[in-house]
């Protein structure tokens, strides 16, 4: 071409590349005012050939990693060595377009792609400075001689026609590494730079290729640099240490022992992440966790020695749930009369989880039949109980996390709901006594003689009189007062206060059948200490599945 050579010279030619440049600059003044902002360095990713120690640390305008450092400002990127040759093709001067075979070498780089050219400024669009390119929507590839055994690439980009994102993969001798979708401005607003040195011992380029997905975009290259990373003294990499691998239970801490050497000693800093995103970065990695659930979390250590050496290790950590712990309750020691809406009795209580993420479900069972479940935050658990009939009720809470860890825990004492009207009881006769059944003489059996009559003579409290007697041991049992009676079907129960062989002050509760065996059984105890002193199925729940038959006398629960 010479510099007559003109846009409408091109349009009546009949040579085939001049019909291709005629293309291109039709398309150039199609996207005359396009343009758009540019931003920071795409962070790259290795596509073959792994890197040892995936997890780059990131320091300003480079990235690095065991196998290369990118560079998004050419300042740095010649920092890094010399550079061979720096071409910005401004020996084609005069002309818009120049066309080259393809494909074209030229300083140290063969160009490849469906049509080489070379643009010249002054076309409108903002190119400052003569740039290879290629016919729009086309990739554009370069290859490095392996005899040169390049480690620098750099070059200037920029776009014309739309902004869309641009792709480039940089072959070696021993890997690929991608960066994709890499920001480009258009030449109406600047330019980027982006350069790449390898720093594995025998690496050295073998080519890249660029790659757009528009077909009315063209990617534009300008003062590309080819050469060699500096020769210097080789640094050891560091290495790191993670531990592990660890166990432990949510909501405590465990112990880490993550940390790195250097053969160097060079000043190092950690970069770490411990699974539940938990992540920081400084001079000392942490010597402890929390976790807040269950779970198994990976725990990555990366390190950094400051001069391009990097090594990154991984463990698990495999965290056990902790079942929540449901705080001790009491229930009112008053009994409840019966109304014809049934009895009813608040119950609330506090549990704790270690797991402070855990959600849970608390059962509320009061022995009246289906036990009720509802959520429990907060830590607080409970319902309302809600009794029908009369009887003694024991009460108990259950409260399970979201990971099936459970806690259940029954009241400290009983409900007592009785019904002034449903009857009374009377009774005498004696049951066989073993030993062991009073505490004062624990060898002594024998007969163990009763008689009682117990009926409500008001709506709030029993009256009557009850008298227990073993006399082989010397026990002499007489009440004082009672508490509460419940008469349900054929069943009795009653409780009271008295005195044991005329002193102290005692509790006693009665539990008798009256029916085809009528059956009865005892206990009696100290209200100052606790003690037992009589109970004749001692270490056995005091129901009525755990009765005595009478030898003599009989039961009887009198209706109304």
């Amino acid at each position: 071409m010479t510099n007559a050579l003109s846009s409408e010279s091109i349009r009546h030619s009949s040579n085939p590349a001049a019909r291709v440049a005629r293309q291109v600059v039709r398309a150039l003044w199609l996207v005359l005012v396009a343009g758009c902002s540019e931003s920071g360095l795409v962070e790259p990713t290795v596509t073959t050939t792994p890197v040892p120690g995936a997890g780059a640390i990131a320091h300003a305008s480079v990235v690095v990693t065991p196998n290369y450092s990118a560079f998004d400002t050419r300042t740095e990127f010649n920092t890094t060595g010399g550079i061979d040759h720096l071409n910005g093709f401004e020996e084609f001067t005069g002309d818009l377009v120049y066309i080259q075979p393809t494909p074209w070498t030229t300083n140290g780089v063969t160009y490849t792609s469906a049509l080489n050219i070379v643009l010249g400024p002054g076309i409108g669009l903002g190119v400052a400075s003569n740039s290879i390119s290629t016919e729009f929507g086309t990739a554009l590839s370069g290859e490095l001689a392996a005899p040169d055994a390049f480690t620098m690439f750099g070059a200037d980009l920029t776009l014309i026609g739309n902004k869309v994102p641009v792709n480039l993969v940089v072959s070696t001798n021993l890997a690929t590494y991608s960066f994709n979708n890499i920001d480009v401005p258009l030449a109406t607003t600047g330019r980027r730079f982006f350069g790449i040195a390898l720093s594995g011992v025998g690496e050295h380029l073998t080519g890249f290729r660029f790659s757009i997905a528009s077909g009315e975009s063209a990617l534009l290259l300008d003062n590309v640099a080819v050469g060699h990373v500096a020769v210097t003294a080789q640094n050891a990499a560091p290495e790191a240490t993670v531990g592990g691998p660890y166990t432990g239970a949510e909501g405590s801490a465990v112990a880490l022992g993550m940390s790195a050497s250097d053969p160097d000693g060079d000043a190092l800093t950690f970069a770490w992440d411990l699974g539940d995103g938990t992540v920081g970065s400084g001079t000392t990695p942490p010597t402890t966790h929390v976790y807040a659930d269950n779970g198994a979390y990976d725990i990555m250590l990366a390190v950094d020695d400051g001069q391009g050496g990097v090594d990154t290790a991984r463990t698990l950590a495999t965290i056990a749930n902790v079942a929540p712990v449901v705080a001790p309750f009491s229930l009112p020691t008053a009994p409840m009369a019966l109304t014809s809406g049934g009895a009813t009795l608040p119950v609330v209580t506090t549990f704790t989880d270690a797991g402070t993420l855990d959600t849970h479900i608390a059962t509320l069972d009061c022995g009246v039949g289906q036990p009720v479940q509802s959520a429990a935050p907060n830590g607080k658990a409970g319902g309302t109980c809600t009794f029908p009939s009369p009887g003694v009720y024991t009460v108990q809470l259950t409260v399970v996390d979201d990971d099936g860890g459970s806690d259940t825990r029954v009241a400290t004492g009983t409900v007592v709901v009785y019904d002034a009207t449903a009857g009374w009881v009377t009774g005498g006769g004696w049951i066989a006594s073993p030993a062991g059944a009073y505490g004062a003489s624990p060898a002594v059996s024998g007969r163990l003689t009763f008689g009682f009559v117990v009926r409500y003579q008001s709506a709030t409290a029993p009256s009557g009189n009850a008298e227990l007697k073993l006399n082989v041991g010397k026990l002499d049992f007489r009440s004082t007062s009672f508490d509460w009676m419940v008469v349900t079907g054929n069943t009795v129960e009653f409780q009271g206060r008295g005195t044991l062989n005329g002193i102290g002050d005692y509790a006693f509760a009665v539990v008798a059948t009256d029916g085809v065996g009528d059956a009865i059984r005892v206990r009696v105890w100290s209200l100052v200490t606790g003690v037992v002193a009589y109970d004749n199925r001692l270490g056995d729940p005091l129901d009525s599945a755990n009765m005595t038959p009478l030898g003599g006398g009989s039961v009887q629960v009198h209706q109304r």
